[in-house]
């Protein structure tokens, strides 16, 4: 529903708090500064904290950088190292709470930063302040944060809502600037009144606004998430089938894509999915399903066979090129999806694993992920195996076969005839099946895509 804009208009706070300069973090600070809003963040990174002041974004994003630089030559975004040190300077009534929600050992997600940020608020707020949730969280932590704050004492009257995220890596601006719908969880209609007027002017364009309860918020993020791994391993499921028959999968994909009743989002077969979320968050809702005593072999068989999809290629590649004869096996991109830095649960580096445990020398490269990778690797076995290219010439001298883990438009490219130029390899590994079968074979290369021959 669109809001009204003057039933809003009085609530609308001048100065925003936000806790944690990660990607949620920094992206909401950028764009909430771009409104005009006096943006405080918090960063106990001391580090992060000079970078950003330089004007340096620590990761890739699209966008955000000259948001940040913009938001830090006007003045409405400015950085602190503590909560204490933020109320100091400012006085905002609406605190965002972004930190990390990694995962434990056994699934679930740890709180702990979460917790921190709570703490911090209310032994330090000197008016009445809505905390909102804005990382991704488990069902029920609004709840245990509201329990936690009635069990501190606060001076002031301390108001949880929750504003689940639903931005895309390598699009995050923007979807934040256009969001498809808006999330808000709470009970405290003082509380809700004060976020959804931060979003008014964001919700003209029709785009609906849920008002919920704090537990459906929160399981609206998870059960996104996992929807949308579903789509990916079910897809990649069909092409083992396709694989199986001589079938195409593309084709098969385009007949799925045309029925109103399946749309065509996020379904596209290749190496499995990652990133920070779809694995974390999988995982957390088969955590929360047993914690619950819930059947969980749906989300269980989504996470077993996504694992299994980022090996897709090794069988194959042990068999034709085996380890014995010295092989060498480029890797063209190592970001789990194009248009960010971002390597976590990348099946690229599950790959370079297994291929490096193999024996398997390999070239690597990667548009924007090659710092990650590097700190990544670092006394890793496949540390000794593995070379870091400069460039795209570099990368494939020497190689006997290519995957395209990552389909970054300039790997996009090569399917246009450079590749036949660039490659003096036998075999092409089509991760994400952006080549023609045939063009590649006419080529004089073999070919495998996933689901396509």
């Amino acid at each position: 529903m669109a809001l009204d804009s003057e039933k809003y208009l009085g609530n609308v706070s001048e100065e925003i708090g936000i806790i944690g300069a990660g990607y949620v973090g920094l992206v909401a600070s950028g764009c909430f500064s771009s409104f005009g809003f006096n943006v405080s963040v918090v960063e106990v990174d001391a580090k992060k904290i000079q970078t950003l002041k330089e004007k340096k974004i620590p990761f890739y994003e699209p966008g955000l950088a000259e948001l940040v630089e913009d938001g830090l030559a006007s003045d409405c975004l400015q950085f602190y190292s503590s909560t204490k040190e933020l109320f100091a300077a400012s006085q905002p009534d609406v605190i965002f709470i972004a930190v990390g929600t990694p995962e434990n050992p056994d699934g679930s997600c740890n709180l702990s930063y979460v917790e921190q940020a709570v703490k911090d608020v209310v032994a330090t707020a000197s008016m009445d302040t809505v905390l909102v949730l804005k990382s991704t969280v488990p069902v029920g932590t609004a709840r245990k944060m509201k329990a936690l704050i009635k069990s501190l004492n606060p001076k002031h009257r301390i108001a949880i809502v929750n504003n689940p995220e639903f931005l895309k890596e390598g699009s995050a601006v923007s979807d934040f600037l256009r969001p498809e719908r808006v999330v808000l969880g709470g009970e405290d209609e003082w509380a809700l009144d004060k976020v959804k007027a931060l979003y008014q002017s964001l919700l003209h364009n029709g785009r609906p606004l849920f008002v919920t309860d704090h537990e459906t918020a929160e399981l609206g993020k998870l059960s996104a998430n996992l929807m949308l791994a579903s789509r990916i391993s079910v897809i990649n499921q069909v092409s083992r089938l396709a694989d199986a028959f001589g079938a195409d999968v593309r084709q098969v994909e385009s007949i799925l894509r045309s029925d109103s009743r399946i749309g065509s989002k996020y379904l596209y077969a290749g190496m499995g999915y990652g990133g920070s979320c779809f694995p974390k968050d999988v995982k957390d809702f088969i955590h929360l399903c047993k914690e619950k005593g819930v059947e969980s072999s749906v989300a269980e068989s989504i996470q077993n066979f996504n694992e299994s999809q980022k090996l897709f290629f090794l069988a194959d590649i042990r068999k034709n090129f085996p380890v014995a004869k010295s092989p060498v096996i480029a890797i063209l991109g190592l970001a789990f999806k194009p248009e960010t830095d971002d390597i976590r649960e990348s099946p690229a580096l599950a790959l370079i694993e297994a291929l490096s445990k193999d024996g398997y020398s390999l070239r690597i490269l990667d548009p924007k992920a090659m710092d990650n990778v590097r700190t990544w690797i670092k006394n890793k076995p496949a540390e000794k195996t593995t070379f870091f290219a400069k460039n795209l010439a570099e990368c494939l001298q020497g190689a006997d076969a290519l995957v395209l883990a990552t389909e970054w438009q300039e790997y996009q490219r090569l399917a246009l005839g450079g590749l036949r130029r660039v490659f003096k390899g036998k075999k092409v590994y089509d991760g994400k099946n952006v080549f023609r079968p045939e063009q590649v074979k006419d080529w004089g290369f073999q070919y495998m895509g996933v689901g396509r021959y």
